[in-house]
């Protein structure tokens, strides 16, 4: 226990560090707007990626509505968690740092299931949903009536819930049970009922999916074999056993060893610490007790056990929807009802045993482990029915569906003036964009003002004048025999076109990649198979950590009206298709007869949309969709209605490529066989290559 001397300057600190985070906070809502489309995830104040939080995201993420949403996870560890930056739609943040009190402002969701901290507080356009962690049979906030917190009074204790209670949007409840309790616990009034979401716990839903493979593959990891009987420890923490210094701490009135040396040889016993004691090591090396407190996913634990231990954790409910064998270890019982929380029903309704020493749960474990059957326990069947009564497997789901019902929110006068200063900013900054760009082309130009990139757009103007060449799309008419044709022309290859050279001799003199996508996710596979000179954009050149000697960039400007350059010393504008790059260097190095192959100008989101089946990653498709959603202004579009928005853009631009090259005196055929693209002259690619120039015969 700590001092009431220390408790005071515990607090005083707490509300010094609460103050200076409400500012940080306020001033980040000052500036930045609510994002209909970004939702912030938070789990165990940030030290796991765990519980209700993780089942939604993980559902979200795998739901093609959500294509279009930013996923904002805080940790205090975000590079133990990169990997989940791998989908291009996730961004991690540190707890407490500036983007966390940015992403937090900005957000139209927070998730969270332990209460958000108090410098927190949503506006009217946010929606904070708070799933909670457990079930509680212990008292909670304001139901609690000792004065046992180390950290605060009651007083205070109960003052805090209360703000809390207000604060949430919805609480999602696994029973009616739940919705009784949680509503004295946070002092929610009955008008405000509507704040209970009845679906369920999401993260519950694992329970009702497992197979008998994942269970097997779990247990693989921890080194458990198929044999052993695997039994999970799972303590909760104590309020009275906290040191200032280091939080709470590990009750250690359990001899975990000397229930595991009484146990049979082929038992295994898993201990999991609480979050609030952390991951701090409290077992000791033993050759029947793993330490699994730093599995996130408790889940994992849950299905491979073949029974459960605890005293007065919420993990009781949750482990109940398996209908396996639990074990009350209860040695502090007296004091911790009467003296540290008290309990919110009585410990009769436990469907199993209540022990106190070791040697009664040794003797407990083995007896229910042989005997345990749930079809003739009714105390069992009504203690699932009590507390697991909306559990069913669905509850991410449900919860998902619902959040996309919430329709945008109102922008207020002073959103609105920051959007407009937005958009004047971004007009401001095209237009000076222009500026700088053509005044650098003019001098670089004349070699007033080069770097090694200026020199090779230097080098390569005219250098095929009145020659010409093939630019190569990836739709699905492609073929190796065609490309195999073309090993004595100048072609141009384009994106993932190294996709089919395990299938031909052929290798593209020049390749262009424009999506800045594409340099970050692929860019291991850019730099392994790419080996011609490569052409793209300022920013993809910027992001291509990895890249040849042999790269050239071209200044570009983001804008939906545009037009062919024919100027690559100054900028470029590249739209719809990375044919339009293509095009520019083609133009600028002097070809003047132009042939399409494999351009079909057709859904690249439909089945058969490349050559390929494997051509791009699920993740690259999903960022494209969203971003073709976001400049459509629509969420909810068929595949069929993104396909027909990408041609029409790619028709549009293919058009004005057509009048600058008939304008320009140069040639555009389309030698594709099939596909949409009627703009250019159709040829056959026979035809053309048996049709060679007396300098293409004398180059050969």
């Amino acid at each position: 226990m700590i001092t009431m001397k220390e408790r005071t300057k515990y607090r005083i600190m707490q509300d010094l560090s609460c103050g200076k985070n409400r500012i940080k906070f306020k001033l980040c809502r000052f500036i930045y707007t609510t994002q209909d489309k970004m939702i912030m995830f938070e789990s165990y104040h940030g030290k796991r990626y765990a519980d209700s939080v993780r089942a939604i995201y993980e559902y979200m993420v795998n739901d093609d509505y959500y294509r279009d949403y930013i996923f904002i996870w805080a940790f205090v560890e975000p590079e133990d968690y990169k990997f989940l930056a791998d989908n291009p739609h996730t961004i991690l943040v540190k707890k407490g740092s500036f983007d966390y009190f940015k992403y937090y402002s900005a957000a139209r969701f927070w998730i969270n299931n332990v209460s958000i901290p108090d410098f927190l507080i949503p506006s009217k356009d946010q929606i904070y949903i708070e799933t909670w962690h457990g079930t509680p049979l212990k008292k909670l906030g304001c139901d609690i009536e000792n004065d046992e917190d180390p950290r605060q009074s009651r007083e205070r204790m109960h003052k805090r819930y209360k703000i809390k209670g207000k604060r949430i949007t919805y609480l999602i409840t696994p029973s009616d049970y739940f919705m009784e309790k949680m509503k004295s616990a946070f002092a929610i009034p009955d008008k405000d009922s509507h704040k209970f979401f009845e679906c369920g716990y999401p993260r519950n839903d694992q329970l009702f999916h497992y197979t008998d493979e994942q269970i097997l593959d779990i247990k693989k990891s921890f080194g458990i074999t198929e044999e052993q009987k695997v039994i999970l420890y799972t303590p909760t923490w104590r309020d009275n056993d906290f040191n200032p210094k280091e939080g709470f701490q590990y009750n250690k009135n359990v001899d975990l060893k000397a229930i595991a040396d009484y146990l049979p040889d082929n038992y295994v016993m898993l201990f999991r610490a609480h979050h609030q004691i952390g991951t701090k090591q409290i077992i000791k090396d033993h050759a029947k007790i793993i330490d699994v407190t730093y599995v996130d996913n408790i889940n994992d634990l849950f299905i491979i056990s073949d029974l459960m231990i605890t005293d007065y954790s919420s993990t009781m409910f949750d482990y109940s929807i398996l209908k396996r064998p639990m074990i009350f270890h209860m040695y502090d019982l007296e004091e911790y009802m009467n003296n540290i929380r008290g309990f919110y029903f009585d410990i009769s309704e436990l469907p199993g045993p209540i022990t106190r020493t070791e040697k009664e749960l040794s003797d407990a474990i083995i007896n229910e482990i042989e005997h345990f059957n749930y079809d003739n326990n009714s105390a069992y069947k009504a203690f699932c029915e009590k507390f697991n009564s909306n559990d069913n497997g669905f509850a991410s789901k449900t919860l998902a569906d619902n959040i996309i019902n919430i329709p945008p929110h109102k922008k207020h006068p002073l959103e609105l003036l920051v959007l407009t200063s937005k958009k004047m900013f971004n007009r401001a900054k095209i237009v000076s964009s222009i500026i700088n760009y053509n005044l650098e082309g003019i001098l670089s130009k004349h070699g007033l003002l080069v770097n090694n990139n200026t020199r090779r757009l230097i080098a390569m103007k005219d250098i095929h004048k009145g020659e010409r060449c093939f630019l190569i799309g990836n739709g699905p008419s492609l073929s190796p025999d065609d490309l195999n044709m073309l090993k004595d022309e100048y072609t141009f290859g384009t994106n993932m076109v190294y996709k089919i050279f395990d299938r031909t001799s052929w290798r593209p003199s020049y390749h262009c990649v424009s999506d800045n996508i594409y340099a970050r996710k692929l860019r291991d596979e850019l730099y392994n198979n790419v080996k011609s000179p490569l052409f793209t954009v300022e920013e993809t050149y910027r992001k291509m950590t990895k890249r040849t000697l042999d790269t050239t960039y071209v200044h570009t400007i983001p804008s939906e009206r545009y037009k062919v350059k024919g100027n690559l010393y100054s900028y470029c504008m590249v739209k719809a298709t990375v044919l339009s790059l293509a095009f520019e260097f083609a133009f600028h190095m002097g070809f003047k007869e132009i042939y399409l192959l494999g351009v079909d100008c057709t859904n690249p989101h439909a089945a058969n949309g490349h050559f390929s089946e494997n051509y791009t990653t699920r993740d690259i498709a999903l960022t494209d969709i969203s971003r073709i959603k976001e400049r459509m202004n629509k969420e909810n579009v068929t595949t069929e209605q993104i396909g027909a928005h990408i041609i029409d853009r790619s028709l549009e631009v293919y058009q004005l490529i057509k009048e600058y090259a008939d304008k320009h005196g140069i040639k555009v055929y389309n030698a594709t066989r099939g596909g949409n693209l009627e703009i250019f002259p159709r040829v056959k690619l026979e035809d053309v290559l048996a049709n060679k120039t007396e300098e293409q015969e004398r180059r050969k």
